[in-house]
């Protein structure tokens, strides 16, 4: 008698179930990895956006040709001005010794460094003299440098308050940033949760007694 192969039914049925479960099984996979690639991209994008607007708000700052910012970090006391063309710098260390004051004309050319102390002595400066704004160390201006800063994993960018301002905020290391949401300008630096720097504006004050030339017959020029 001839012998005729039988399918189990419920083996059958195993298999198929298996095959089943293995393929809803692979498409929840892809469907995780799909989810998970558009929330990094979606991240990506907004902190992106984040660094491209703090640049947006500092170019619209920048223009500003009127401004006196003071800054006040562990070491060092800055007082800028910039009134046009004239731009006039002191800088001062807080254990005394040195001070000095920059001064310089951006259209002609003309500048000078004075020392304060301990003798009061001047000379020529040829050189740059702060002209911009202080903006964030990290470099938003830049779209290369945003991209990196935007898929920079240890890098925290966020938002936040400052001395009662809304602020964008910075974090990588031990370092953390703090700027201003409204010009985009540097407010204040910690590290180790301790404030090393602060920062702090005026626009449209800066009178021409503030970049004033200081009087050369009080100073001995040195060469």
């Amino acid at each position: 008698m001839e012998e005729k192969e039988v399918k189990n039914g419920s083996t059958y049925r195993k298999v198929e179930n298996k095959k089943h479960r293995t393929g809803i099984t692979l498409k929840r996979f892809i469907f995780l990895v799909f989810a998970i690639v558009l929330v990094i991209i979606l991240i990506i994008g907004i902190r992106w956006r984040m660094l491209y607007n703090i640049d947006e708000i500092y170019n619209q700052s920048e223009l500003k040709d009127n401004w006196h910012y003071y800054s006040d970090s562990e070491s060092t006391i800055m007082n800028v001005y910039r009134k046009g063309n004239i731009l006039k710098m002191n800088v001062r260390q807080k254990n005394g010794e040195g001070n000095l004051t920059f001064w310089k004309d951006a259209s002609t050319g003309e500048g000078y460094v004075y020392y304060n102390e301990p003798i009061k002595k001047y000379a020529n400066y040829e050189g740059g003299l702060v002209s911009d704004l202080p903006s964030s160390s990290l470099g938003t201006n830049d779209n290369n440098t945003r991209f990196l800063m935007s898929v920079t994993p240890n890098l925290w960018i966020g938002t936040g308050k400052y001395d009662n301002k809304d602020c964008y905020v910075l974090s990588i290391g031990e370092q953390k940033e703090y700027i201003d949401r409204e010009t985009g300008l540097l407010l204040a630096v910690f590290e180790d949760n301790k404030q090393i720097r602060n920062v702090e504006y005026e626009f449209g004050e800066v009178t021409d007694e503030d970049v004033a030339k200081p009087d050369l017959s009080q100073y001995e020029y040195i060469k």
